[in-house]
């Protein structure tokens, strides 16, 4: 019994840490995940008989998180008609600001979008397990973020869970006003693509703990994993949280519109859990992208 314990902690704690709390899933995402872990053993029932020598010798392919994938947000080729690249930092995150705050205003727009969850187990309190582990997490990242589309009618549109939403309720940071300070920025540049100017920010690294959960630039921008909201019947010792090189790539049209967002969410962590007088831990390294592309 003191294996099959520690099969269930490792598994348990290499979904949850992830998946479970993060900010930027949708209510139908979480309803999604809620579906696929149905049949999910707990400690405190019959534990599952995976034996750790039918681990898969493959690892998922990890996708590159250090730069965005993807959309008409990529990074834009020079051939400007207007020199943009030579605002400063605070002009651009101004610019930024502005224009997250019209866009999560907007009245009538069609919103769609698509996100990428990914996450590797790197280290966990079995080793043997850590395939078995990265197997589980990926049959359910894979149908946790379909493509979503919102048209909006007097700054209201109704979601996949047939709630009405408005664009501030579903571009991160969801429910929260969009404020991005320049300090909390690392990298920001501005250039032409075409007739239409591309905002590139990175924020700077941020750090969270148990105790201190909150990265003030992420909860403000764009979201981050919550590991104080997460109600498991599961005693939570450690929980640390690395945010190494965030990205928002705005694109905004001629007449002063945002058509294409990209967010990126680069993360690793490392935590433990406690059950029957047990210790599990583990380590991962992941992603949340979103993008997104409007139009009026």
């Amino acid at each position: 019994m003191k294996k099959e314990v520690k099969i269930v902690l490792a598994v348990v704690l290499a979904v949850w840490f992830f998946v479970m709390g993060f900010e930027i899933g949708s209510y139908a995402e979480k309803k999604k995940f809620a579906q696929a872990n149905s049949g999910v053993v707990t400690p405190t029932t019959q534990a599952p008989t995976v034996a750790p020598t039918e681990a898969p010798t493959t690892q998922p392919t990890q996708p590159d998180i250090t730069a965005p994938t993807g959309s008409n947000t990529t990074a834009p080729t020079q051939g400007n008609t207007t020199d943009v690249s030579s605002l400063s930092k605070d002009e651009i995150v101004a610019d930024v600001n502005k224009y997250m705050t019209q866009l999560r205003s907007e009245q009538n727009m069609t919103a769609h979008k698509t996100a990428s969850v990914y996450v590797n187990v790197v280290d966990c309190s079995v080793p043997s397990i850590i395939g078995t582990i990265n197997n589980v997490i990926s049959g359910i990242t894979d149908d946790l973020s379909p493509e979503e589309t919102y048209t909006f009618s007097g700054g209201q549109a109704v979601d996949a869970g047939g709630s009405t939403v408005a664009p501030r309720d579903v571009i991160p940071p969801k429910g929260k006003d969009f404020s991005l300070p320049a300090q909390g920025v690392a990298v920001a540049t501005a250039q032409k693509q075409g007739d239409n100017t591309v905002y590139s920010i990175t924020l700077a690294a941020e750090n969270t703990t148990i105790d201190n959960p909150v990265p003030p630039c992420h909860d403000a921008s764009l979201g981050y994993l919550d590991i104080t909201t997460l109600n498991l019947p599961i005693k939570v010792t450690r929980g640390d949280m690395h945010y190494p090189a965030s990205t928002i790539i705005l694109t905004v049209d001629s007449n002063g519109k945002v058509i294409g967002l990209n967010e990126k969410i680069p993360m690793n962590g490392d935590g433990a859990t406690t059950v029957l007088g047990k210790e599990g831990t583990a380590s991962f390294e992941g992603a949340l992208e979103e993008n997104w592309t409007f139009t009026y």
